[in-house]
């Protein structure tokens, strides 16, 4: 884990134990799952904060101005600056900025949309507000399952390594979709272009322990099969197995 790492859980730890209505989500929160659940065989670099907005949405610059507030010990290091305004469509996007220099550390995204379920996970003793496991997952086979799937590739490490440690069941999969508004489509080009997605799955870096395309490609495959077939069946999933159970 490198330094940038280290200070944005550092960010993510004051915005969570401040009055701001932020869950966070994306690669960091699942990091912070695989090591409470003692999986290291993967590691993923993230450069950059991915969360939610709960509640009513804020002006943009009220945003701003609850993140920079939030900051707390940080204020005299750090501050935030828009960068992009969110929409129905896309996320809100705040640089976070080093003071007197002004250099990029990092970016933060916002989407301002609602998450089923929320607790607390630890990066050292920093308490952390983040997403959980099935909500994360239910997001990325959404993704997989989509038009481009090849510009998703991060998605397949991030599910591989998720489903090798937490209790997956379908029914829950598919609750989360119904309450989201989330579509699971059929994983044509996910089929129909493997060689496409096996260039891309080659292209990534930033991995530790990253598995032979194959590996993951098949597991996946599995895994994905009953939303892929809309199989909405009571199914639980069993890692070790590497198999659904009735």
């Amino acid at each position: 884990m490198n330094d940038n790492e280290k200070l944005m859980y550092q960010v993510m730890g004051q915005i969570s134990n401040s009055n701001a209505p932020i869950v966070f989500i994306g690669g960091l929160i699942t990091k912070l799952i695989l090591k409470e659940s003692g999986y290291t065989n993967i590691e993923r670099a993230t450069r950059d904060i991915d969360s939610n907005w709960i509640g009513k949405p804020p002006s943009m610059s009220d945003m701003v101005d609850i993140i920079n507030n939030s900051l707390g010990n940080l204020k005299d290091l750090i501050y935030a600056v828009p960068e992009r305004e969110y929409s129905q469509d896309s996320s809100a996007r705040l640089l976070l900025l080093k003071k007197n220099t002004d250099d990029l550390f990092f970016s933060i995204d916002i989407n301002v949309k609602p998450v089923i379920g929320n607790k607390i996970y630890y990066f050292g003793e920093t308490s952390i507000r983040g997403v959980l496991p099935n909500e994360i997952i239910t997001d990325k086979v959404s993704a997989l399952s989509a038009h481009k799937v090849f510009r998703r590739t991060k998605d397949m490490i991030d599910i591989y390594a998720l489903t090798h440690c937490v209790e997956i069941k379908t029914t829950d999969i598919f609750s989360i979709c119904d309450k989201k508004g989330i579509t699971i489509k059929p994983f044509i080009e996910y089929h129909m272009r493997v060689s496409d997605v096996k260039h891309a799955y080659e292209k990534l870096r930033g991995l530790i322990g990253k598995p032979p395309f194959e590996i993951v490609y098949n597991y996946i495959d599995t895994f994905v099969r009953p939303f892929a077939e809309q199989n909405k069946a009571n199914q639980l999933w069993n890692p070790d197995m590497i198999s659904w159970i009735s």
